[in-house]
């Protein structure tokens, strides 16, 4: 069903929300505790001193030194994978091949075991606005750079799971924004076009994505990493929050 909406006064008729996960619907704070822990327990696994496992942690962005300092956690969950490979290969000196899959491993260990229910926070109106989609007759989906699986528990952990019809992470489609690729895959599983479809992300590969893929509108919001000046380029309207999403009765 369409659902009506307007924004910064002007009116819109979608039948499908697309939106990115981490800065879009919930905010990053929980990802400083997840790193953590995963720094954690690679350096116990590796045997690491006190002093690199402070530099790991470090690189892998815990306990920033100033502001917009996120260390690996912006990266898709593959490339954090890599990454943090990398640099244990090269702080250790080992071939990357035999590290990495103690890095996958204890990535996935903290994803289950990680009390997420207890650290995640919705953004502004995240919450408000899936309620209202779904009442409304709307359909939902998530686009997310993080694997499905821990995307469900996260939605899950915050009473999201029954309003998200799909979800679209890297092992689904490992084609990344701001390829339309991973729009696409989502609005196949929806049942719908693009056009029919708006696009909401916190990043310019968000919107860049939901253009190509012939969204009838990308949407910004300035609750994760983007800058006004980075989002407005690609943007039909550039929102604080979700909260700005006004939806008729």
């Amino acid at each position: 069903m369409p659902v009506r909406f307007h924004l910064n006064g002007r009116p819109f008729l979608a039948r499908a929300f697309l939106f990115d996960k981490d800065g879009t619907l919930i905010t990053f704070d929980h990802w400083f505790l997840v790193m953590a822990e995963r720094a954690r327990r690679l350096a116990r696994a590796l045997g690491l001193t006190s002093a690199q496992a402070e530099t790991l942690a470090k690189f892998m962005g815990v306990k920033p030194e100033r502001p917009g300092d996120w260390g690996i956690i912006p990266l898709p969950r593959g490339e954090a994978e890599e990454a943090t490979a990398q640099y244990l290969s090269q702080k250790l000196n080992v071939p990357v091949f035999e590290v990495l899959p103690l890095v996958k491993k204890v990535f996935a260990e903290v994803d289950e075991d990680f009390p997420f229910e207890k650290h995640l926070a919705p953004t502004p109106g995240a919450g408000e606005v899936l309620q209202r989609i779904k009442r409304a007759g709307g359909k939902i989906g998530v686009v997310t750079h993080d694997s499905s699986a821990p995307a469900r528990l996260h939605l899950r952990a915050l009473g999201w799971e029954e309003l998200i019809d799909a979800v679209v992470g890297l092992d689904l489609c490992p084609v990344k924004k701001p390829a339309p690729d991973p729009v696409l895959r989502a609005c196949g599983l929806l049942g719908l076009s693009p056009a029919e479809a708006v696009m909401v992300g916190d990043t310019a590969s968000d919107l860049q994505a939901g253009r190509a893929a012939g969204c009838l509108a990308a949407f910004g919001v300035l609750t994760g990493l983007g800058t006004p000046e980075e989002l407005r380029p690609h943007a039909d309207a550039v929102l604080k929050n979700l909260a700005e999403l006004e939806f008729s009765e």
